[in-house]
C-alpha cells in the first residue's frame, strides 16, 4: 500500500528547511560572537578614556603649578558616610535619599531603605 501524494515526504523540501535553520542557526551564533567582541572593545575604550583623562588631569595640575594655567579649583569635600543629608525644608513632594537613591518623601526624619539622617535647614537650632 502506498501514500497518497499529499502524505509523502518531500525530502529536498525538508533538506531546504534544514540548510535554512543551520544557516539562521550560524548567523545567530556570529551575531552573539559579534556582539561580545563589541562590548570588550567598548570596555577597553573606556578605560582607555578613563587612563587618558587622567593623563590630561595630571598635566593640567602641573601646568597650574608652573603658572602656565590658571590655578586648578581645590577639589570638593565630600562628606563622611555616616553624615546626615541636609535638606532646605520638609516637604511633602518625592525627594531621592542621597546615599541609595530611593524615592520617599520629603518629611522624614530619616531614609526607609539605608536609614540616613535627614536634616532639614529651617529647623536647625537658632545659634
Amino acid at each position: 500500500m502506498s501514500f497518497p501524494w499529499y502524505l509523502k515526504p518531500d525530502l529536498f523540501l525538508h533538506a531546504e528547511m534544514l540548510d535554512k535553520q543551520e544557516a539562521l542557526e550560524s548567523a545567530a551564533n556570529s551575531s552573539y560572537a559579534t556582539d561580545q567582541r563589541q562590548d570588550k572593545e567598548i570596555q577597553s575604550l573606556k578605560k582607555r578614556v578613563t587612563e587618558l583623562e587622567n593623563q590630561l588631569l595630571a598635566l593640567e595640575k602641573i601646568l597650574s603649578e608652573h603658572g602656565i594655567l590658571p590655578p586648578m579649583p581645590p577639589e570638593p569635600e565630600t562628606p563622611p558616610p555616616d553624615a546626615p543629608a541636609r535638606f532646605p525644608s520638609r516637604t511633602l513632594e518625592t525627594v531621592a535619599c542621597p546615599r541609595c537613591g530611593r524615592r520617599q518623601r520629603g518629611d522624614r526624619n530619616f531614609c526607609y531603605a539605608c536609614g540616613l539622617s535627614f536634616v532639614y535647614d529651617d529647623e536647625a537650632p537658632a545659634p
